[in-house]
């Protein structure tokens, strides 16, 4: 059914672990027992993700010049020269510290795309939020099997999904582009301002899709309703993990390089290979599952659209409305 669909009955309450440790505690406990698991996690996201990697780049050459000129290569470079770079290095060591710098923001901007999921290939990451859905219930998991399994089980809505939240990105950062750079009218800054409150939205409306698919049998219409309204209804905790996600993603590595230069070079190469990724979607599905689980998914057993049946109505009672129900592992 959905979302709130039955509001006298108790959800499932909370795990055993939470009560003693806290959601927070706990969750670490998982991800230190699963470290190695999520580490291979992190690589098969790389591996089905090759080619969003290839297209987030080509998407960042495209629209960085457009949200701002300054991003632009060759403008760049110039205000690189105006910081006094090219003065202290010389005219050609400056030119190729600056464009240095142009290809660090070029692989910080496809790496927070793809991490977001804005670019992504959506069976394998609901194949992936299927795992990690496992692992914050404490089942048992087979790793590739069980990716393997809703891999192919919801291909169909992941593509979709996918392909939906690449262009409706694409069509949200031109905007933000256009009111930035080409649009100067007296309300440009409003629109852009709009556009970019929109981006964030979209983006959290993400975290919620690929667990949902992963995890409740709705259509895509259904599953995209009940991320708006779980994103709304618990507005203030998403956002403090979409800042999570931006610290982990953008603020971590910059740190790195910019502290240790090379050698934070190859600790945030080895970052991204083995740890942000999948660090940050268990995380997001960790808490989105507790989520998916108090509102969304109906407790096993019950029907949702039936209070209290009595006795003699059991075995006349018709099959219930699994539209709602946990899917199966």
């Amino acid at each position: 059914m959905g979302l709130f669909a039955n509001y006298n009955k108790e959800g499932p309450g909370v795990y055993e672990d939470d009560l003693k440790h806290g959601p927070f505690v706990s969750f670490f406990q998982i991800y230190g027992s699963k470290f190695f698991k999520l580490c291979t996690t992190n690589l098969i996201f790389l591996l089905f993700n090759l080619p969003g990697l290839v297209i987030a780049y080509f998407a960042a050459v495209f629209f960085l010049p457009l949200i701002n000129t300054t991003l632009a290569p060759v403008n760049f470079e110039a205000y690189m020269e105006k910081l006094g770079i090219a003065a202290a290095d010389g005219a050609a060591a400056g030119n190729s510290a600056s464009m240095q710098l142009y290809f660090l923001l070029l692989l910080f901007t496809v790496m927070f795309t793809v991490g977001m999921l804005l670019i992504v290939n959506g069976p394998a990451q609901t194949g992936l939020s299927y795992v990690y859905r496992n692992f914050s219930r404490g089942t048992p998991v087979f790793l590739w099997s069980d990716f393997m399994t809703s891999f192919k089980k919801n291909w169909k809505q992941s593509l979709i999904a996918s392909l939906l939240g690449l262009l409706v990105s694409g069509i949200t950062i031109f905007n933000i582009g256009f009111y930035n750079t080409v649009y100067k009218g007296q309300y440009s800054q409003v629109f852009s301002t709009i556009f970019v409150v929109l981006f964030v939205f979209l983006i959290c409306i993400q975290m919620y899709v690929y667990p949902l698919i992963a995890s409740v049998d709705l259509k895509l219409k259904d599953v995209y309703r009940d991320a708006v309204l779980l994103f709304l209804g618990r507005l203030l905790p998403t956002l403090g993990i979409f800042l999570v996600n931006v610290i982990v993603l953008v603020v971590v590595p910059v740190l790195l390089l910019f502290t240790l230069t090379n050698f934070g070079f190859g600790i945030a190469i080895l970052y991204y290979l083995f740890f942000a990724f999948s660090f940050l979607h268990f995380l997001n599905t960790f808490y989105v599952w507790r989520q998916i689980e108090r509102f969304v998914a109906k407790p096993e057993g019950e029907d949702e659209n039936t209070a209290e049946p009595d006795a003699d109505s059991k075995d006349d009672a018709e099959e219930p409305d699994n539209s709602g129900d946990s899917k199966e592992d």
